[in-house]
C-alpha cells in the first residue's frame, strides 16, 4: 500500500482529545447549572422560583407583622405626596418599581427597598372580595379616592389620587366596607405598604393609582363597625397582576 493511502485513512483521537473534551463539556454544564440554579433562587417574582423557593425553605410565607416589628420605611406619603412622587414616572420605571416593591414584600422586605407607608382619609368606591387568582387571598380588596382637608377644621374634598387596598383576612367580607364610608390609614395603626404603583384615568386625564397592603396584623375596624383581622395567607401569588380591582 503506497504512503499516499495511508495518508487517505481516518485517523484516530489521541485519548488526550477525548479526556480534554470530556472536562469542557463538564465544566460547561456545571457552570450552566449554576446560572440557572442561581437565578430560579434569586427572584422570588418569578412564580416558578417563588414556588420552588417555598417548597425547599428558602423563602418564609407572608409574615404577620405585629405593630412593634413592621419594617421602618423610606417614607410615608399621603395624597398629595403620592401625587408628587409617582406620577411623573415613566412606563419602564414604574415597571422596575414595582418588581422591587412585589420582591420586597415576597421576601418578608429582609430589604425593604423604596418601603413606603400610604396614610390620609380615602373615600371607599368600590368592594370586592379577594380570590385564588389574586397576589393575596382570601380577603378583600377597597378601591377608594383620596380626601383632602384644605384646613383642620374644613370638611374634607376629593383629591384625584386612587388606592387599593388588599386586606387578607379570614373573615373580611364586601359587607365589612360600605361605598362612601371613609377608610383611614395611619402609619402607627396600618404600615400600609405600596405594593405597585400604576395609572387609572380620572375626569379624561391619569392619575396616580396605588395598591397598598396593611402589614400589620391587627383588629382592623370599618367606619360601619364592621371588624376583621388582618392575617396574610401561607403563599401569596406572583402570577397574579397588579392592580386587583377590575
Amino acid at each position: 500500500m503506497a504512503r499516499s493511502d495511508f495518508d487517505d485513512l481516518p485517523k484516530k483521537r489521541p485519548p488526550l482529545f477525548w479526556w480534554f473534551l470530556a472536562n469542557i463539556l463538564a465544566i460547561t454544564f456545571a457552570i450552566t447549572s449554576w446560572i440557572v440554579c442561581l437565578n430560579l433562587f434569586r427572584d422570588p417574582t418569578n412564580p416558578t422560583s417563588y414556588k420552588l423557593m417555598m417548597k425547599v425553605g428558602r423563602l418564609e410565607a407572608p409574615k404577620a407583622f405585629s405593630l412593634r416589628d413592621t419594617p421602618v420605611p423610606q417614607k410615608d406619603s399621603d395624597p398629595k405626596e403620592l401625587e408628587a412622587q409617582f406620577q411623573s414616572f415613566s412606563s419602564s420605571d414604574l415597571e422596575a418599581l414595582n418588581k422591587e416593591l412585589r420582591r420586597a414584600y415576597l421576601t418578608n422586605f429582609e430589604k425593604p427597598k423604596f418601603l413606603t407607608y400610604v396614610t390620609g382619609e380615602y373615600r371607599v368606591i368600590g368592594v370586592e372580595k379577594l380570590t385564588e387568582e389574586d397576589f393575596l387571598s382570601p380577603g378583600i380588596v377597597v378601591k377608594a379616592q383620596a380626601l383632602i382637608r384644605p384646613d383642620a377644621v374644613a370638611d374634607p374634598l376629593p383629591y384625584p389620587v386612587f388606592i387599593e387596598c388588599l386586606f387578607p383576612s379570614q373573615d373580611a367580607t364586601t359587607e365589612s366596607f360600605q361605598v362612601g364610608n371613609t377608610l383611614m390609614l395611619e402609619k402607627q395603626r396600618n404600615c400600609a405598604a405600596i405594593l405597585n404603583v400604576g395609572e387609572t384615568v380620572f375626569e379624561d386625564r391619569e392619575t396616580v393609582f396605588v395598591t397598598v397592603v396593611p402589614l400589620a396584623a391587627v383588629e382592623h375596624t370599618t367606619e360601619s363597625g364592621a371588624t376583621f383581622k388582618i392575617s396574610p395567607p401561607a403563599m401569596a401569588n406572583p402570577e397574579a397582576t397588579l392592580p386587583a380591582f377590575p
